[in-house]
């Protein structure tokens, strides 16, 4: 297991700032508010150690917006700045060392689930080879952070069903609780498995009622301080609903919303886009479509994985009466609700705590598999375990090399960093020009403000003003001002004259194409 750890995170660590090779617009939001907790312990906007983040669109932090994120991974990204500087590595490291942890910790529920450490071992390496769990260990997002709080509870729900301990089960709750903190599909997610908590303790433990009652308590005193928040910030529930259009919090009530959610036609598409989590080309082969959460190379898991899962479910069948057997494939089967809830198809990044059942189960499938009294079928294992460091090998080369160029657009567009660090170094003369960034530049407020942290320039957020091209009257412009836009703008041409502006120089992408243009202001 030792080996395995380390074999991880050397894998998970490798150019951990470099690939992806720009950042998100997401990520720049986490790292700049981690920035101002650490500095000054408050967020963007002034609030002191908020338990919840509301940050901006705009260049203003104070500005009113309606994006809502959850605390845990501000408040990680925060702790690592006390020690580090801003950079795409520091911001990254928080998510990379949650990644390794994952393993560890899957090692130490399939340990206590098998008693058998070489079963834990298997179960640690097929959760550091699968390519879904690499792909957010090396991204500055929120999705992975829910993963340790689903391995802690699966071990104590274990322990305690087993036990009978009131102690463990509300263990089991508390960890859930502060789960909720993690990531907003953990708002379905954790009062989901709470259910499931109790759903094992009534099936399968001698006296139910007791622990059930301890793993209640432990998750709601965590919640509550969320209710609390939400009864003084009604405005967040309002955003984050119309953000993912689960319904229009602003014209119906929370009862008209579900109303409105059952129908049939709504409830027939939300069923579609449940099934399709189940698809094994999403699951084996692509990953989903969108290159920033997969390379479309592999599946969410590698295609052996595929092979131990049927037979896993199979194993897990016939050990039904067994107390983690119905919890895992329970498990299984509401990962994908909350994507679902939200209508987004082959999102897995909104159901990333599948991972943990789908190893589990897979360990079961190999096991019988390498277990089986029949050569031929022990044989298949074995070839199926050696083709999964094969498979990866091939994904990992191709994560650093082809991936990291083909992804490019995926995560910047405009290559922002090339633009930052262009303005940057024009504001290193005596001469400080203007800037104006175009609003259509993929979350350019966060971007800019990142860049600027990481490199000190802070005092250049003073002179910086975003503009629409429909908006700017470029006459009005001060001479030698600099002007920011996507290099295929349809507005360039219109900003360009003797007596308007010229081209300062083109930012190119990872790949040598156009993406961005700076214009000089004439005069």
């Amino acid at each position: 297991m030792i080996a395995v750890l380390l074999v991880t995170a050397a894998l998970y660590f490798r150019a951990v700032g470099a690939v992806p090779v720009y950042i998100g617009g997401d990520e720049a939001r986490f790292a700049t508010a981690a920035s101002s907790i650490a500095s000054t312990g408050r967020d963007l906007a002034g609030g002191r150690l908020p338990l919840f983040f509301h940050l901006s669109d705009s260049l203003a932090a104070d500005q009113g917006g309606t994006r809502w994120y959850q605390p845990l991974l501000f408040y990680l990204m925060a702790l690592a700045f006390r020690f580090l500087p801003v950079t795409e590595q520091s911001m990254r490291l928080p998510t990379a060392v949650i990644g390794v942890l994952d393993v560890f910790l899957i090692y130490v529920v399939a340990r206590r689930l098998f008693g058998d450490r070489r079963w834990a071992a298997l179960a640690a390496l097929l959760l550091a080879l699968t390519p879904a769990h690499f792909i957010f260990s090396r991204q500055a997002l929120d999705y992975i952070c829910p993963l340790p709080f689903v391995l802690g509870w699966l071990w104590c729900v274990m322990a305690a069903v087993e036990t009978g301990s009131v102690p463990l089960s509300l263990a089991s709750g508390v960890i859930l609780g502060v789960g909720f903190y993690s990531y907003i599909a953990s708002w379905a997610t954790m009062p989901l498995l709470l259910l499931l908590t109790w759903a094992a303790h009534y099936r399968f433990g001698a006296r139910p009622a007791r622990p059930a009652l301890a793993a209640t308590i432990g998750f709601a005193a965590p919640v509550l301080a969320a209710m609390a928040w939400l009864a003084f910030h009604p405005d967040m529930w309002r955003d984050m609903a119309g953000r993912y259009s689960v319904y229009d919090a602003r014209h119906l009530s929370p009862l008209q919303g579900l109303k409105d959610f059952l129908t049939y036609n709504n409830v027939q598409e939300r069923v579609s886009v449940y099934w399709d989590y189940f698809n094994p080309a999403y699951l084996f082969f692509s990953g989903g479509s969108n290159l920033s959460t997969a390379t479309r190379k592999v599946g969410v898991f590698l295609l052996p994985v595929g092979g131990f899962l049927a037979c896993g479910i199979y194993e897990l069948w016939r050990r039904r009466r067994a107390p983690m057997s119905m919890v895992l494939v329970a498990g299984l089967a509401v990962a994908p609700l909350p994507a679902t809830l939200v209508d987004e198809r082959y999102a897995i990044q909104r159901e990333l705590v599948v991972l943990p059942f789908v190893v589990l189960i897979a360990t079961f499938g190999a096991a019988f598999l390498l277990r089986h009294p029949m050569r031929a079928i022990r044989l298949a294992g074995v070839l199926l375990l050696l083709a999964m460091p094969v498979q990866f090998a091939d994904f990992y080369q191709d994560y650093f090399n082809d991936y990291r160029i083909r992804s490019a657009f995926s995560f910047d567009p405009a290559n922002f960093r090339g633009v930052a660090e262009y303005l940057i170094s024009s504001n290193s003369s005596s001469q400080m020009p203007l800037m104006y960034l175009s609003e259509d530049l993929d979350d350019v407020a966060a971007r800019w403000r990142f860049y600027l942290i990481k490199h000190r320039r802070e005092d250049m957020l003073q002179r910086t003003s975003l503009f629409t091209a429909k908006g700017l009257d470029v006459h009005r412009v001060p001479p030698g001002s600099l002007l920011v836009l996507y290099a295929n703008d349809p507005a360039v041409p219109r900003l360009l004259g003797p007596e308007k502006s010229s081209v300062a120089t083109f930012v190119m992408d990872a790949a040598g194409g156009k993406a961005a243009v700076i214009l000089r202001k004439s005069g």
